[in-house]
C-alpha cells in the first residue's frame, strides 16, 4: 500500500474521531447552557426543563455538605429580588462514556454583575431516550478569591 494513502487514511480517521467528540462534547454542554440561562432569566421552568426530577443540590461549604432538592433550588432562583443574577462557567472539561458525561467547570456566581461566590460545578449528565438530561449537580461554593470570568 502506498505510505501517502497510509498517512492520509490516519489523519482522515483522526479527524473525524476528533470532530465526533467535539460534536457530542456540544451536545452534552446544550443543557447545561440552557440550564445557566434559565437561571439567569430566573426561570422555573427552564431550570426544570433540562433537570431530571427530584434530584438535589449538593455543595460543600467550609467542611460541611449541604443538600437542596433541585425544585427548592428552582423556586429560590424564580423569587430571587436582589438584582440580576447569573452562574457564570468556564473551560468545562467534559468526559462522555456511552450514555454517561460529566462536565467539571469553574464558576463564579454573581448578583447584579458583582461576585457574590465561587467554585467549581460538578454536572452529572445521562443520555435518556437520546437526550442529555442533567441528573447531578454538585460544587464546592467559597466566597474568597472570587472574580467575574
Amino acid at each position: 500500500m502506498n505510505f501517502r494513502l497510509i498517512i492520509f487514511v490516519a489523519i482522515a480517521l483522526g479527524s473525524a474521531f476528533n470532530c465526533s467528540a467535539a460534536d457530542q462534547n456540544s451536545q452534552v454542554m446544550e443543557p447545561v447552557h440552557r440550564f445557566f440561562d434559565a437561571l439567569g432569566k430566573q426561570d422555573k421552568a427552564g431550570l426544570l426543563a433540562d433537570v431530571a426530577p427530584n434530584i438535589e443540590i449538593t455543595s460543600v461549604q467550609q467542611n460541611a455538605l449541604h443538600r437542596l432538592s433541585i425544585e427548592k433550588l428552582a423556586d429560590a432562583i424564580a423569587a430571587h429580588k436582589g438584582g440580576p443574577i447569573a452562574e457564570h462557567i468556564h473551560d468545562p472539561r467534559v468526559h462522555v462514556d456511552r450514555d454517561l458525561a460529566v462536565v467539571w467547570a469553574p464558576y463564579t456566581f454573581t448578583i447584579n454583575g458583582r461576585a457574590d461566590h465561587c467554585g467549581t460545578d460538578v454536572i452529572t449528565l445521562g443520555k435518556l431516550q437520546d437526550r442529555w438530561v442533567i441528573i447531578g449537580l454538585s460544587d464546592n461554593e467559597r466566597k474568597d478569591g472570587c472574580q467575574r470570568r
